[in-house]
């Protein structure tokens, strides 16, 4: 992995930045529904869990979004290349949630080999050791009980922290469709609204590759 560090001099940015930074709390969150019909059908032939799916599909769009990747450190801005997913996971039988940090593949199979990997190793329900001194990550918690309609997260309260949070929730059906509710939580001090839509626009993108590279594989 590597980091680029960003000119703040030339940075298009920087009056947005030094906006958001003055606020309390920058952090915002989008809800949506994504329309996921046929996801589960395809990824049940190919023997990956639907969550490390969706999972792989959110973490190849948000590392396409250069604002969703970007970091401060000190008073340095970063962009990362790639971000890694850290998520909650139950394990049969429990009902307390393991958090799990995994690493990213741009490959479904290799992504979904090392999810089971990092899930299999997980001995502690948190194991703050992997997330120590890392901002290179994505939090993400599926809700998949509830089909939300809204929802927020926790937080520490230190307005410099970028990493995104992520949540889906319980699949419904709409109009012969099957719709995902989801959020993404951001901070403004690097993502906007439009940022926000490109990373659906491209979630939505990553969807239908799935579904078309499927196809071909079954047909």
């Amino acid at each position: 992995m590597s980091i680029v560090k960003i000119d703040r001099c030339s940075w298009n940015r920087q009056e947005h930045f030094d906006f958001f930074r003055r606020m309390d709390l920058p952090f915002y969150n989008t809800n949506f529904n994504i329309d996921v019909s046929g996801v589960k059908d395809c990824a049940k032939p190919l023997g990956i869990p639907l969550h490390s799916v969706l999972m792989f599909l959110v973490m190849r769009a948000i590392n396409s979004i250069d604002n969703l990747r970007l970091r401060l450190r000190g008073e340095d801005i970063v962009l990362h290349d790639y971000l890694n997913p850290s998520f909650t996971h139950l394990k049969d039988g429990n009902e307390l949630f393991y958090l799990i940090t995994s690493e990213y593949s741009s490959d479904l199979y290799e992504f979904a080999h090392l999810t089971k990997v990092a899930i299999e190793e997980s001995t502690e329900y948190f194991n703050l050791n992997q997330l120590s001194g890392r901002d290179d990550l994505v939090f993400i918690s599926p809700l998949p009980w509830i089909s939300f309609t809204g929802i927020d997260h926790t937080l520490n309260l230190r307005k410099d922290d970028a990493i995104p949070r992520v949540t889906w929730g319980k699949c419904f059906e709409s109009n012969d469709r099957i719709l995902l509710p989801f959020n993404l939580q951001v901070n403004h001090i690097f993502v906007d609204g439009i940022h926000v839509a490109r990373f659906i626009d491209r979630l939505n993108v990553e969807i239908g590759q799935f579904l078309f590279g499927c196809c071909k594989t079954t047909c």
